[in-house]
Order: C-alpha cells, then sequence, then structure tokens
C-alpha cells in the first residue's frame, strides 16, 4: 500500500512542470486541473476516493487517476486505477453543464481470510451526469454509469480445482456505479 501512496505522490509531482508548462503554450480552450472522485461500484461494494489529474480540450474531458477505499473491512485491501472520458455536447463554459462519460477501471482486491484470494477486475462502463461550476475553475460533479465487467480469482486454497479459479475474460457480469467529484481547472 506504500508503494501505490509513493507511485502517486512522485506522479503528481512529476506532472507539476508540465502543467505549468501547459498554460502557456496551449490554445485558450485547453486547461488542466486535478478532481476528487468519490465512486461505489456495484461489483466491489464499497466507496473509493480517487483523486487525479485532469485535461480539458474543447468539449472533451480526460481524467486519470489511482482508487483508494479506505472504508473496507480488515481483512481486505482494494486500489484502482481509473479512466473517465467526458464529452460535453454544449461546453463546460456554462454554470449547469450536461455531459456523457465513458469509465474504464482497473481494480486489485485482496481478501486476507483463512485462505487468502486475489480478484482483479477490469470494468468498462457509459453513462451521463452533470456538472455545475461553483466559481472560476471549481466543478462539482455527479454520474451514473451503467457498463459491464470481467474478473479473475486466484487463491491459496487447496481445494482450488473444485472450487474454480477464474481467468479473465472467463464470464462477463454486469455493474452499475455511481459517482460524484470535485474538481479544480487552472
Amino acid at each position: 500500500m506504500n508503494i501505490v501512496k509513493h507511485f502517486f505522490i512522485i506522479l503528481l509531482a512529476s506532472l507539476i512542470p508540465y502543467l505549468s508548462s501547459a498554460q502557456k503554450i496551449d490554445s485558450p480552450g485547453n486547461s488542466w486541473g486535478f478532481a476528487l472522485n468519490s465512486s461505489y461500484n456495484t461489483e466491489i461494494n464499497t466507496v473509493g476516493l480517487v483523486p487525479g489529474a485532469s485535461f480539458y480540450k474543447e468539449k472533451s474531458q480526460f481524467e486519470l487517476g489511482v482508487g483508494f477505499y479506505p472504508f473496507v473491512v480488515k481483512n481486505q485491501r482494494v486500489v484502482s486505477g481509473n479512466f473517465n472520458y467526458k464529452y460535453f455536447p454544449n461546453g463546460a463554459g456554462n454554470k449547469f453543464n450536461l455531459f456523457l462519460i465513458i469509465s474504464g477501471a482497473y481494480v486489485n482486491q485482496l481478501r486476507k481470510t483463512y485462505y487468502p484470494a486475489t480478484y482483479q477486475y477490469l470494468f468498462l462502463g457509459g453513462g451521463y451526469g452533470m456538472q455545475i461550476s461553483l466559481f472560476k475553475g471549481v466543478y462539482l460533479g455527479t454520474n451514473i454509469n451503467l457498463g459491464t465487467f470481467t474478473h479473475s480469482k486466484r487463491t491459496e486454497n487447496p481445494y482450488k480445482n473444485y472450487l474454480g479459479t477464474q481467468k479473465l475474460f472467463d464470464e462477463f457480469g454486469m455493474n452499475l456505479a455511481f459517482q460524484a467529484n470535485v474538481g479544480y481547472r487552472f
């Protein structure tokens, strides 16, 4: 877990030079920013916090972040990598903006039970959301996604041949995800 935190801090620190120079060379409609998403996924069944970087260009916004799940029980660890693409049909310059979203996530979940098991999930979803500009550069938003997922399961259980170890793409499921976010654009 500490490795992931250190990686995220190094990643954000390495982006700072690009953020300051991007304002000088980008056209007037482009901007960088930071976003904090909170998400609830019906398959993972816990609330996650996803801090990340965002880039806004014309009517599109791209977000990339690392998710942490502080509200899981003691015998679990959940970490994710998330990507969101938001398309604003009317632009994002108004006080109230609607958008379409496509999101993808990789989630790694470790369950430390009597026989520990590791689950890896891949999620792909699409949905609809709204965003409210609070004041210059700061926005508050929410969205809902419906999508599909696949997962793998690796366990230390000696009866895994009978219980079934699962690989990615063996089967697919449906999930529903809700997100709320706050962000700032430079």
